[in-house]
């Protein structure tokens, strides 16, 4: 969840301006804006190839299941400490703190110092209970391998979770200092050890995707190698938060330094978190497998690996844009300007489209290609029912359904933090989590175990729609209209665009490949695939007079010969 992080940045009245040097960086938000999109664009590539070495060296099945819960564990307790002490407390209070005379070290070292301890705390606390979180997100008729795999490999990358803190502390202290170039690739180094695990764990065991085989060294070697890069992604902040001139030093004592200042927006915006972080431990034990030894069905890994791929359009272009519009709603909604506030949610839901709906289209149409080609370590084998590009293409189209809702739901949560509207936000993330176990409850009781993380998925999809037609509701209805005919009749086009230029990228890929059709089969259907998809919508977006695709393409248009 995001979070209005200058809430209360007004000038301190006993301080200073902050120092030129400190301010003239934070004021250059191109420059930042541009380091910020390189970090994150390098990450998601090093993070494709260590997901695509993860599956050639666990697969997709039951022992990939087992590392995805004990890894993941760390990260949604993060989540539930980030946003409750961390990005809705803390932060807020930073900007402001960096308006005194000290530049803010006074509060920054109290700050750390708290964090620290906390984390420590709930990490020591979370290390403790391991046996029991881990009992409580698999099925009893797992079998005790299967336990035993995820509860070790859990108290290997439960300490994530204090250097998930740290990076995310020392980061937002950087970013106040002007410098954004080592958050932004810090998780980068944290790939390139975890690839470097991987490497070492293939070339001595190959790949080891049932749980039997699995011993300690296995253990050890790809629960270290994945603790380690968290570890190095955080303390790799410390030299340049050293080389700003920032020293830390523990500080302790917290009255009357602005840690009690939780506004009423910040209380909803942790509620909201809250509950959507429930939704994901359910998930996960709804997802869990039932009988290792069973028939190969797809599981949490299968659908970890389909949200990396569903996610991918929606950080870049949609988090991107919305992003952008957020301060110029958040001043359209202070001076009263309710034309230009409906303009740029018109914006939020019109241009990400131009690029989300062919992103629909090819994840439906190009899944089974995309996965195989992206996660080459993944198995078919009709002769023993396992097909795992299979699993992952059908979980990714369900997904990709909800894709476009998704990314409406990402402008909301702006839209309510733009006018302080905390309740807003929580009742609509309230509506979206209640859909959402719902369909996990569907799952669980009345899907075959074949079709457990389809069902999940499909949940997922329909909760996203729901929440994004509630929103707009609400939005036409507070803002007096949003122009919804013509943001419509857009999507039609675009969608007709994207679905018939979807149809020939398919029918094009499967004149390449089959199921059974080798790696280079699949790169090569994807390729194909993928460029008759792309021309085929450009020529029909022209024919359609999609006039916001011209527009998404002229920028660049104009740095080509031809352009020019």
């Amino acid at each position: 969840m995001s979070d209005p992080r200058l809430e209360g940045a007004e000038a301190d009245p006993e301080g200073a301006a902050a120092p030129p040097a400190i301010a003239a960086k934070v004021d250059d938000v191109a420059r930042n804006s541009a380091v910020m999109a390189l970090g994150t664009f390098g990450s998601r590539i090093l993070g494709f190839v260590r997901a695509a070495m993860l599956t050639a060296a666990i697969g997709a099945g039951v022992a990939a299941d087992s590392f995805t819960i004990a890894n993941t564990l760390p990260t949604q307790l993060f989540v539930l400490i980030n946003g409750g002490l961390i990005s809705a407390l803390l932060i807020p209070q930073l900007t402001k703190a960096m308006l005194r005379r000290d530049g803010g070290q006074d509060f920054s070292d109290r700050l750390i110092t708290l964090c620290l301890l906390v984390l420590g705390g709930a990490t020591l606390l979370s290390v403790a209970a391991t046996p029991w979180i881990v009992d409580w997100l698999t099925k009893d008729d797992a079998g005790q391998a299967f336990i035993n795999l995820t509860t070790f490999m859990a108290y290997i990358c439960m300490p994530q979770l204090f250097f998930y803190g740290l990076y995310a502390v020392l980061g937002q202290v950087l970013q106040a200092r002007g410098n954004f170039l080592a958050f932004a690739w810090a998780p980068a180094w944290a790939n390139v050890i975890q690839i470097a695990g991987l490497g070492w764990f293939i070339w001595q065991w190959g790949k080891q995707p049932d749980v039997a085989p699995w011993t300690t060294e296995m253990i050890l070697v790809l629960g270290i190698s994945t603790t380690l890069g968290i570890i190095i992604q955080g303390v790799s902040l410390m030299w340049p938060l050293w080389k700003s001139g920032f020293r830390f030093r523990p500080r302790f004592g917290w009255r009357g330094y602005g840690f009690g200042d939780m506004s009423r927006m910040t209380g909803w915006t942790v509620a909201a978190l809250l509950i959507s972080q429930l939704y994901g431990f359910v998930s996960t034990a709804v997802m869990s497998p039932r009988a290792v030894d069973g028939p190969a069905v797809a599981g949490n890994a299968v659908q970890a690996y389909a949200y990396s791929l569903y996610i991918l359009p929606h950080s870049i272009i949609t988090t991107s844009i919305v992003t952008a519009l957020f301060p110029a709603m958040s001043r359209a909604h202070e001076t009263g300007d309710l034309a230009e506030l409906r303009r740029r949610v018109v914006s939020g839901l019109t241009s990400p489209a131009v690029l989300l709906l062919p992103a629909v289209a090819a994840f439906i149409a190009l899944g089974r290609p995309m996965a195989k080609t992206l996660f080459w370590g993944t198995r078919y084998d009709p002769a023993r029912g396992i097909d795992e590009p299979g699993s992952i293409a059908l979980v990714l189209a369900i997904m990709a359904v909800g894709l476009m809702p998704f990314g409406i739901t990402a402008l909301k949560q702006r839209y309510c933090f733009a006018r302080g509207d905390g309740w807003m936000n929580f009742w609509l993330v309230a509506l979206m989590t209640a859909v959402n176990l719902v369909g996990a409850g569907v799952a669980y009781w009345m899907a075959s175990p074949e079709y457990v993380v389809a069902t999940v998925a499909a949940g997922a999809s329909i909760a996203n729609i729901v929440s994004a037609a509630a929103f707009l509701v609400v939005a036409r209805r507070q803002l007096d209209g949003l122009g919804m005919g013509a943001v419509t009749r857009l999507w039609l086009r675009l969608a007709l665009a994207s679905t018939l230029a979807g149809i020939a990228g398919w029918a094009v890929s499967t004149l390449v490949y089959d199921p059974a059709s080798s790696l280079a089969a699949h790169a090569v259907a994807l390729a194909v695939g993928g460029l008759v998809l792309g021309v085929v919508f450009l020529l029909l977006s022209k024919l359609l007079r999609i006039r916001e695709v011209d527009d998404m393409l002229a920028p660049i248009v104009r740095r080509l010969p031809i352009g020019r």
